[in-house]
């Protein structure tokens, strides 16, 4: 079958093996993919990235980077078989695809990062018959792979406890920060301001329930938030950019008891002065994606209810589409030199898209 491949730092289309579906397990085709700012990561900083999943004792996202790599982890599929012993999925199925796959010795891993189960940049994917959201035919399974991505903002959120008594302001406006700026919206907080150099995601984080949009190069999004805010309003800020310096410059100049959720994976060191911290009682924690555990999954869930009740359009996040062949070329838009000409939220990756180069949404 074919497959985008990372292949020493380079992406290309190959034949990689066929997978099949073990007991408790499903082959599905993907039906659109997105790319991932720790995809982009495991691309360019491919030995920090191994490095830091060493650290942290995630052996299920480590991948040979001697070998193919098919990376994706967001995205949305059909179920074309079932393995044995699995109850609850039939063929034809359309899912929003929980990217889990337990291997042969009971190792769980995440597909996309495991050198032997392909990710989502495939033609076929086999994952564990867990966790997947079923699609209902009022709402486009294309782009319904935003529920991912996007469920990583709204897990900051969940575990801030942010009601509409707070402010927030929302660093980044990739999908994961507009997943946040979704949930904030939902929840009646005021203000939310949101920050990011593109115009383009700011635009899309104004449609997204953004009250004031900041470029951060020629604006602080901290002193708009305090322009705006009640003199008691608690301040918790969902940090979704990941830029070096970002931290330090918010524990220095948010209000003091400020709760401060970090969801943007820088892969480098960045500093930070814990004294500054500790002036001023600001909180830092770290917040990771939808998973099986505490408020991950349900992350998971509240992002699909959000699409599936119509409070939120999915395609007000996808800013292009792109084949196989593209892919490299997705990348690359994704990470531009200048963050001011990033042009897009989210390209979705799908395989009945022959056309060359990125196509408009």
């Amino acid at each position: 079958m074919r497959a985008a491949v990372l292949r020493k730092g380079e992406l290309v289309v190959a034949e990689v093996p066929e997978p099949e579906p073990g007991p408790g397990q499903l082959l599905v085709r993907p039906i659109a993919t997105g790319i991932c700012g720790s995809d982009l990561s495991a691309w360019q900083h491919t030995d920090d990235f191994l490095r830091a999943h060493a650290d942290a004792d995630v052996p299920g996202e480590m991948f040979d980077p001697d070998r193919d790599l098919v990376l994706g982890h967001e995205f949305t599929a059909e179920v074309l078989s079932t393995g044995t012993g699995v109850n609850g999925y039939r063929p034809g199925q359309k899912l929003v695809v929980l990217p889990a796959v337990v291997d042969r010795e009971g190792l769980p891993h995440t597909v996309g990062y495991c050198t032997d189960y392909p990710g989502g940049l495939a033609e076929r994917v086999v994952v564990q018959a867990y966790g997947h959201l079923e699609i209902p035919d009022s709402v486009s399974p294309v782009h319904a792979a935003v529920t991912e991505p996007m469920a990583t903002g709204v897990n900051a959120v969940l575990r801030a406890g942010t009601t509409a008594a707070d402010g927030a302001i929302v660093t980044g406006c990739g999908p994961v920060g507009l997943g946040a700026v979704v949930e904030l919206a939902h929840r009646g907080v005021y203000p939310i301001v949101a920050s990011d150099p593109s115009p383009v995601r700011r635009a899309i984080a104004s449609e997204c329930g953004a009250h004031f949009v900041v470029d951060p190069l020629r604006e602080d999004p901290v002193a708009v938030w305090k322009a705006n805010a009640g003199a008691d309003t608690q301040l918790h800020v969902i940090e979704a950019a990941g830029a070096r310096g970002l931290l330090d410059r918010l524990m220095a100049t948010v209000p003091k008891f400020t709760r401060i959720l970090i969801v943007g994976a820088g892969m480098v060191p960045d500093p930070i002065r814990p004294v500054v911290g500790i002036l001023t009682n600001v909180s830092l924690e770290f917040v990771g994606g939808p998973g099986k555990g505490e408020t991950g999954y349900r992350a998971f869930e509240v992002m699909f209810e959000h699409i599936v009740a119509g409070r939120f359009d999915p395609a007000t996040v996808v800013t292009g589409y792109a084949g196989l062949e593209a892919v490299a070329d997705v990348f690359a838009a994704l990470r531009p030199a200048d963050a001011h000409a990033i042009e897009h939220v989210k390209v979705l990756v799908r395989h009945d898209i022959t056309e060359p180069g990125i196509l408009p949404a």
